[in-house]
């Protein structure tokens, strides 16, 4: 296994409200075979942090920095220097939750400041009740493509949870999850050990 400082950096944004929701289930699962594989995972609960809503300055590409002072730049210097990235979010109204959605206007700065996300490969999981998973996957990849100036080699999971617990309960997704993490284990040049 390598070091620390060799293993790959995969960060996990996750966009739902629910610390123990069933998108976060299905992210640990990916997270647990990306970790077994020797990667150096962090999982990032957006709605345990402060990030404000973008306040669109018209001069944004001329500030040397950001002008609101919270969490947004921590947890994006950590998903700009990742090997991998996963996004993940619950559909909330047919498309990403207000957290995931707050956190990609946020990266506008650095899109005005033409810097890109360094990631080899990202998996995007979204989870629904009953609709919506197209456009929130599409959210998703919208936002990896203003993100980098050439396209991300992208794996994604979606499917249907009603209540808390469901998508423990549902042994094909959580076996999807697990898979997803190990793709990306692959992408990134590694295997279970």
């Amino acid at each position: 296994m390598p070091s620390r400082d060799e293993q790959p950096r995969v960060v996990a944004v996750i966009g739902s409200p629910r610390r123990q929701g069933n998108t976060v289930a299905l992210v640990d699962a990916a997270l647990e075979e990306l970790e077994r594989c020797g990667c150096h995972c962090t999982r990032i609960m957006l709605a345990e942090l402060e990030i404000a809503a973008c306040d669109g300055h018209e001069d944004c590409g001329e500030l040397a920095t950001c002008l609101h002072d919270d969490d947004a730049t921590d947890v994006l210097a950590k998903v700009y220097a990742a090997d991998g990235l996963i996004l993940a979010s619950p559909v909330y109204y047919e498309n990403v939750s207000s957290q995931m959605k707050a956190f990609m206007d946020r990266n506008s700065f650095r899109y005005y400041h033409e810097e890109w996300l360094q990631t080899k490969i990202a998996g995007l999981i979204a989870v629904a009740t009953e609709s919506g998973l197209d456009d929130t996957l599409a959210a998703m990849r919208r936002f990896l493509a203003c993100s980098s100036p050439s396209e991300i080699p992208t794996l994604s999971l979606s499917g249907y949870a009603n209540k808390l617990g469901d998508a423990v309960a549902d042994a094909k997704l959580m076996a999807q999850a697990r898979g997803l993490g190990l793709a990306m284990a692959e992408r990134l040049g590694l295997s279970p050990t």
